[in-house]
């Protein structure tokens, strides 16, 4: 039996999701090696309506705080969730690069684990499509 289009794809799409949670793993071990700690305000909260059949909105903390440099930074988050985790006037701790003052990581729980999650997510659908794959032939 010959392996489908349909789990060429899924194998394509967990790799893809693997190198993303490594990606996301690498990028916050680098910040918190190198990056400075400061505390952070939600300035607001950007409302996106996402794609998809459902087309939910999707909310993105704009994040303001100060460097060391005494330089304001206000910028939007990359990532979003609905419902919202934070509230316009949330406090947050941020750690920011030094050589990049724009870029950024809340230094909350789900920074902590998405990684881990998204590399998770990838393995299990390639170790899916593999015992489909045995149980099939």
């Amino acid at each position: 039996m010959n392996i489908t289009i349909n789990e060429w794809i899924t194998l394509t799409i967990g790799l893809f999701i693997i190198v993303w949670g490594i990606g996301k793993i690498n990028e916050r071990r680098k910040l918190l090696r190198t990056g400075i700690r400061v505390e952070g305000v939600v300035f607001k909260l950007e409302k996106r309506i996402g794609g998809g059949k459902n087309r939910m909105p999707i909310y993105y903390p704009v994040i303001r705080y100060v460097t060391q440099d005494k330089e304001w930074i206000t910028k939007e988050y990359g990532s979003g969730t609905n419902p919202s985790v934070y509230k316009e006037g949330d406090m947050v701790k941020i750690i920011y690069d030094p050589a990049d003052n724009g870029h950024f990581i809340i230094d909350g729980f789900l920074n902590r684990v998405s990684g881990f999650v998204l590399l998770a997510a990838g393995v299990l659908a390639i170790a899916g499509v593999i015992v489909y794959y045995i149980l099939m032939r």
